[in-house]
């Protein structure tokens, strides 16, 4: 049976009010530089290909990188939160960002970039679970969802200075001027860490002596064996990797190449659809108070994603408009991530949280990987050598992608829905 939530308080944590606001910056900052690292390939990806010669299946590997390295990551990340305590975490992943940041403004070419995304990959690793972990000590269960959608509203800030912003420095001033000072973001926010985050809950559990390492894998295998983890699995893998290969990848080009549209206008396109994503995240994120569920609010979310998708192969070539109106409300259709956290941290007991959350997030951002990796081969397939893809490229792209969230939502539809407290 999925773990029963227990109540807790913040009070519990041993935090002033004080304490919780600097906490909460530091730790949505810190996700805000995630999503910005892992977004900011859209916006620039043609600027990218003609400056550097990429193709379309080299982009995708470029865009892809980042996320198979953070999938891999996070298993011994989950190891890492719940042995030694999610500001250790923290800290160690933090000097990765900082070098990645630098490594991809000062490089070449392909293997310059994928060296600078996965470095960059190590570095954001920690830089959703831990936080979600320590608000999970912190805080009772009743507003963990609320939380972590607060968490990924404010870090859509990231998505979003990956937009238009970006775009804009870019065209003024260069992409790798950009990397410079997200480089320089990094290192103050390596300084916030080590000053802010503190406290019982950003430590080893109290009372709880230190897990050897085989008993760390063990709890692995029992997360493995959670009901309801397989589900919530490839549904995680399916929803971001979604909105990630608009906002991340293809966004940009497909407006470029289908409507025309020069840097700055893809950067006010994604712009929106970053905008919309914090509202969706906000609104998922406090649905699931009213509902007193999980699997409608995510099921729901899903079918407007697929809805919005079939929209856009059929008639999102017929205008700009459209197309921009089709984009922006899948920035919203697939923010209801919080929705999917919340589900599954209640599956899993205190001392394999880290890793519960982590393997779950390892599928978030595997599906990402490979759903780059392969739209950038199905793109390439179809455009063949064409410095300007056809249509039909992106239509295949997004068809692959629909299909799996499909899949996942059919899959989805068994995972356990827990009891919870005071519904």
């Amino acid at each position: 049976m999925p773990h029963q939530e227990q109540r807790g308080g913040a009070s519990s944590a041993g935090l002033t009010r004080p304490a919780v606001v600097a906490l909460v910056a530091v730790l949505a900052t810190a996700t805000a530089l995630s999503q910005f690292f892992r977004n900011s390939v859209g916006v620039i990806a043609t600027t990218l290909a003609g400056e550097l010669g990429l193709d379309p299946d080299q982009l995708g590997l470029v865009a892809s990188s980042f996320f198979l390295i953070f999938a891999l990551c996070q298993i011994p990340v989950g190891i890492v939160i719940d042995r030694w305590g999610p500001r250790v975490a923290l800290l160690g992943s933090s000097l990765f960002a900082v070098a990645g940041a630098l490594v991809f403004a000062q490089a070449e070419g392909q293997a310059g970039l994928i060296a600078g995304r996965l470095l960059l990959g190590i570095g954001c690793s920690t830089f959703f679970m831990a936080p979600l972990v320590i608000y999970a000590r912190a805080f009772p269960p009743t507003v963990f969802a609320s939380l972590a959608g607060f968490q990924i509203a404010f870090s859509s800030l990231g998505t979003i200075l990956a937009t238009a912003p970006l775009g804009w420095m870019t065209a003024a001033f260069g992409w790798r001027s950009a990397f410079l000072l997200a480089a320089l973001v990094s290192a103050l926010l390596l300084a916030g860490i080590v000053l802010l985050v503190r406290g019982r809950a950003a430590g080893r559990l109290p009372g709880k002596a230190a897990e050897t390492l085989p008993q760390a894998f063990a709890g692995i295998g029992a997360v493995l064996r959670t009901p309801g983890f397989g589900p919530l699995f490839l549904m995680s893998f399916s929803t971001f990797s979604t909105f990630a290969l608009f906002i991340g990848l293809w966004g940009g080009p497909y407006l470029a190449h289908v409507h025309g549209a020069d840097l700055a206008a893809q950067g006010r396109t994604l712009f929106v659809m970053a905008l919309a994503q914090v509202v969706g995240t906000l609104a998922w994120g406090s649905a699931d108070r009213f509902t007193g569920a999980y699997k409608p609010l995510a099921v729901a979310g899903a079918v407007l994603t697929l809805v919005l998708l079939a929209a856009l192969i059929a008639f999102g070539h017929g205008g700009a408009l459209r197309a921009e109106i089709i984009v922006a409300l899948l920035g919203f259709s697939c923010a209801f991530t919080p929705v999917l956290v919340a589900h599954s941290k209640s599956l899993f007991p205190p001392d394999i949280t880290g890793r519960g959350l982590s393997l779950i997030n390892m599928g978030t951002m595997s599906g990402t990987f490979v759903t780059q990796w392969l739209t950038g081969l199905a793109v390439k397939a179809v455009a063949g050598g064409a410095a300007v893809y056809p249509v039909a490229a992106f239509q295949i792209a997004f068809a692959l992608q629909a299909a799996l969230l499909a899949v996942a939502t059919l899959v989805y539809l068994r995972a356990p829905e827990p009891r919870r407290p005071g519904v």
